[in-house]
């Protein structure tokens, strides 16, 4: 009689265990989600105070490495890819417009900034006119609408006449809003030359 209790017992264990595998999956999926799920933000927590609805930032005000009204505020940003949807603005320009955003935050005025964007390789097609945009993707360009906020701010966005070359795309499909340079590595040599701190983007 006390074979068969244990037998029952290990019996009554084997399908808990069993049970409980079986399940398993589901369990580190659930734990999995809490654990990934972002805790909630209060409303302000990200704000665009500079170049609306881009470049979102969360500024802190007692932290190190602040940027300063006295400094030259000299910066040649170089955006070389497209890591992104074509339907979506340029990540290398949204990087740009949240430091626009951060420097303005921690009161540097738009007319003290000395900003210059060098577009080039991958990041070139976003520099098209609406109509050749549309052509190549079935879209208005995304892109647009951002330059025009960046350009408002003091920001030079410029493309690289050899990318636009090796793009085959002409002169005159680049938007009117962008400036064509000679070349990028010649738009950031000559910029660092004159004092311009250099940031990839």
């Amino acid at each position: 009689m006390r074979q068969i209790i244990s037998y029952i017992a290990i019996a009554a264990v084997a399908g808990f265990v069993g049970a409980s595998f079986s399940k398993a999956p589901e369990l580190v999926s659930k734990v999995n989600a809490r654990l990934n799920s972002p805790p909630a933000e209060p409303a302000g927590f990200w704000t665009t105070p500079a170049i609306a609805g881009y470049g979102k930032i969360h500024y802190e005000q007692n932290v190190a490495y602040k940027p300063d009204v006295q400094d030259s505020n000299k910066i040649v940003f170089q955006i070389t890819k497209s890591e992104n949807n074509m339907r979506d603005p340029n990540l290398g320009l949204e990087r740009v417009a949240r430091v626009v955003n951060l420097y303005i935050a921690s009161g540097v005025p738009a007319e003290k900034l000395k900003f210059v964007v060098s577009v080039t390789g991958d990041g070139t097609p976003a520099m098209l006119d609406n109509s050749h945009y549309h052509a190549a993707y079935g879209i208005d360009n995304p892109n647009l609408k951002l330059i025009s906020e960046l350009r408002d701010k003091g920001v030079d966005v410029s493309v690289c006449d050899q990318s636009v070359a090796f793009h085959h795309y002409q002169y005159n499909w680049i938007d009117k809003s962008v400036t064509h340079a000679l070349s990028s590595p010649t738009t950031v040599s000559t910029l660092q030359n004159q004092g311009y701190a250099y940031l990839q983007m």
